[in-house]
């Protein structure tokens, strides 16, 4: 009972001291993964909205995000479970990480929710509004996270996320706006998840 007690003691110590620390962020895999998947799929917005593919009706931005849907939590499911457990991982900066990353997408998945209903009658010119909605959600989530734990590969993702708020509105009405956007994804997720998956620490 005592040595339970003892072994108690020293995991909460533990934990305490990782989560005032500046440990190395654990999720570069998924941000890559996303950044990757959101890249891909504003690209294919692009040749969807300028009709290089798809003459539907807009059945094929059904196809395309419900595509980036499935394969999304597929590949989240897939390196959650292929993830070793990694020194640092209860510090303020991946603690706040799961969480902030969570909300975030919560967020965006309910106005893709709203947009989808509202295009039945409005067009798919409406899918433009979730644009800057992900990059305050991707600027907000590196920044934080960032600061939390010292990480400038993060901080310069979050800062890139803010611009391009400014950059996608800018060019809005403009036919290429999605390969600016597609862009703007690779530069601020994918480019940063790769540099940080590159410093991840071994097994715990």
């Amino acid at each position: 009972m005592t040595r339970t007690a003892s072994q108690d003691d020293l995991s909460y110590l533990r934990r305490l001291s990782e989560s005032g620390a500046h440990a190395p962020l654990n999720g570069g895999r998924f941000m890559a993964w996303w950044g990757l998947l959101v890249s891909a799929g504003w690209t294919a917005q692009h040749l969807a909205v300028n009709g290089i593919i798809g003459d539907d009706g807009g059945a094929i931005f059904g196809i395309i995000w419900g595509s980036f849907g499935v394969l999304g939590m597929l590949g989240q499911f897939l390196l959650a479970r292929s993830m070793p457990g990694k020194p640092g991982e209860g510090s303020a900066g991946n603690r706040a990480s799961r969480v902030v990353w969570g909300a975030g997408a919560a967020g965006i998945l309910s106005m893709v929710i709203g947009v989808a209903v509202l295009a039945q009658t409005s067009g798919y010119a409406v899918f433009d509004w979730i644009v800057p909605l992900a990059f305050a959600v991707y600027a907000c989530a590196l920044i934080v996270t960032g600061a939390l734990a010292n990480e400038r590969i993060a901080l310069f993702g979050g800062y890139g996320a803010v611009i391009m708020i400014g950059l996608f509105t800018a060019f809005i009405l403009d036919p290429n706006r999605y390969l600016v956007a597609a862009g703007g994804a690779a530069l601020t997720m994918l480019l940063p998840g790769l540099l940080l998956l590159a410093r991840e620490p071994g097994k715990a």
